[in-house]
């Protein structure tokens, strides 16, 4: 399984890294939907997403 990994887009935060499937939106919820590091507020729509294999 590969792992899950949410990243701030400005900045590069790693907001989550896992394995254990996790909604967007719960895990940007427990940040405030704002990036700790440069302040940049999150969306819930994902703006790149990639798959590696």
């Amino acid at each position: 399984m590969m792992p899950i990994i949410i990243k701030c887009h400005s900045c590069g935060f790693v907001f989550y890294n896992d394995q254990q499937l996790k909604s967007v939106d719960e895990v940007l919820r427990q940040w405030g939907y704002r990036c700790p590091v440069c302040l940049s507020p999150l969306s819930k729509t994902p703006i790149t997403m990639r798959v590696k294999g």
